[in-house]
């Protein structure tokens, strides 16, 4: 079995236990070379846990000046801590339960 790690700025985030991430790689632009293949994930949920919480400089709290989602943060992915692919995410948003943040919803860019 796969093991996935990804690390977001050099933070290797947690996951929940059952959640996967499903990347597509596509044909994107045939005249730039360059730029033919790119990868994308289905957005994903990461856990509001500590670490997670910490990197995302709780961005639930419009009190607190912290992570701006508006950019797109460095970050790759390892399958068994091999690296696999490097792009960016974009943070689309957090789920609240009673108050208090539950889950981040991101996606990964190639």
């Amino acid at each position: 079995m796969q093991e996935v790690q990804l690390y977001i700025e050099g933070v290797n985030v947690d996951f929940f236990k059952d959640e996967s991430i499903s990347l597509t790689s596509t044909i994107k632009d045939v005249r730039d070379f360059s730029k033919v293949f790119t990868d994308f994930s289905k957005s994903f949920t990461l856990p509001a846990s500590k670490t997670n919480n910490k990197l995302f400089k709780h961005y639930y709290n419009s009190d607190i000046e912290g992570f701006d989602a508006r950019t797109k943060k460095d970050a790759n992915i390892e399958l068994n801590y091999l690296p696999f692919r490097e792009g960016k995410i974009k943070l689309n948003g957090v789920k609240m339960k009673n108050n208090k943040p539950y889950a981040y919803d991101i996606t990964f860019f190639g």
